[in-house]
């Protein structure tokens, strides 16, 4: 796989506080570019799958990894593109949190493979924002 996005940001509220925002999926609405609705089956854990809408369509991903508290990883799969997305949480001072998503795209078949780097920089401008705007979301909500 390749690494398409790696980002951290530092969120000034404590890790338990970002994991509830960031697994509240029908909030993540706000924070995800281009999501239109979101919601899971069943409970935040390996196994489960968490469904969204977006550009006109329906589609999921499954959770493959879950720390609670401390990271989760979304499998996301569509044609020729594996998208692993990994947002991890960390402690970073008295109440403030360090946040990153680490995206990896595998590509097959020949045409995704030659489309792979036209593909990596439209997920990067998608969805390279998403720390940023989830830190937006915490932060002016409690101001």
């Amino acid at each position: 796989m390749a690494r398409t996005i790696s980002v951290t940001e530092t969120i000034n509220r404590p890790p338990e506080h970002v994991w509830e925002v960031l697994t509240d999926w029908p909030g993540a609405v706000r924070w995800m570019n281009g999501i239109e609705s979101m919601s899971i089956d069943g409970e935040t854990a390996e196994g489960a799958r968490v469904r969204f809408f977006t550009r006109g369509q329906e589609r999921d991903s499954l959770i493959t990894h879950c720390e609670p508290g401390r990271s989760i990883t979304l499998r996301s799969q569509q044609g020729g593109v594996s998208a692993d997305y990994t947002y991890s949480i960390e402690p970073a001072g008295q109440s403030s949190s360090r946040v990153s998503l680490e995206a990896e795209c595998h590509f097959s078949g020949f045409l995704f493979r030659l489309l792979g780097p036209l593909i990596g920089i439209a997920i990067r401008r998608t969805d390279g924002g998403q720390i940023a705007a989830l830190k937006r979301v915490i932060e002016d909500d409690e101001s």
